[in-house]
């Protein structure tokens, strides 16, 4: 096959890009060569596009795997771990404190004994701590003697304070002397717990002797 110049009218080869005779270009074959390359082009920045969207996947899957954000043995061990049947608890309501009916702290500070004319009489005590003490409950231990013998077994004897403050301990039984000496103990109600003593010296006589 042949094509013809369109100058001079010479018959060229079907492949000649220029006119054998006049050296006029074929405008058939640049516009194919154009054509060409533009497909090229095209084609070439397809290849790229798609090397790139490869390196992006590429990039993002190593990011994932080294985040291990789908790593299921540190979801599964979290599961694992997790504590166990916490429940919401209801806040705690306070509850108004109450005074204790034992005392802490408490300190003899004075009193009396007193005793009946006769040898008969039982000997009584009041022993004053403090209004500030008063409806607690407390256990006292009182010893009589008389020229250092002992005259009572020094029972443990539960007892409260009034609204004085004053508690009021009588012996259990009435003395065949009168004593010279007392020893006060006061406990705590449980009668465990010491919280003062006192030692009185008392003339051997009936009476009221305050110390």
């Amino acid at each position: 096959m042949t094509k013809f110049c369109s100058q001079c009218g010479y018959e060229n080869k079907n492949n000649a890009q220029y006119c054998k005779k006049c050296g006029n270009p074929f405008k058939t074959n640049n516009i194919g060569n154009t054509l060409n390359d533009k497909t090229n082009k095209s084609d070439n920045s397809k290849i790229i596009v798609i090397a790139l969207i490869i390196i992006i996947i590429a990039l993002a899957g190593i990011f994932v795997y080294s985040s291990g954000i789908f790593n299921t043995d540190d979801q599964q061990s979290a599961v694992n771990n997790a504590p166990q049947n916490q429940t919401a608890q209801p806040a705690s309501t306070p509850t108004a404190s109450t005074p204790s009916s034992s005392p802490t702290s408490m300190s003899i500070l004075g009193g009396s004994f007193s005793t009946g004319s006769e040898l008969s009489d039982k000997t009584y005590a009041e022993i004053y701590v403090g209004s500030q003490h008063a409806g607690e409950q407390v256990t006292v231990q009182i010893w009589y003697s008389r020229d250092g013998a002992t005259l009572n077994n020094g029972n443990m004897v539960p007892a409260h304070v009034d609204s004085s403050g004053y508690i009021s301990i009588s012996s259990a039984d009435a003395y065949s002397k009168f004593p010279d000496f007392a020893t006060v103990n006061l406990y705590d109600s449980s009668g465990n717990k010491l919280l003062d003593t006192v030692s009185v010296s008392l003339s051997p006589t009936s009476g009221t002797q305050t110390f």
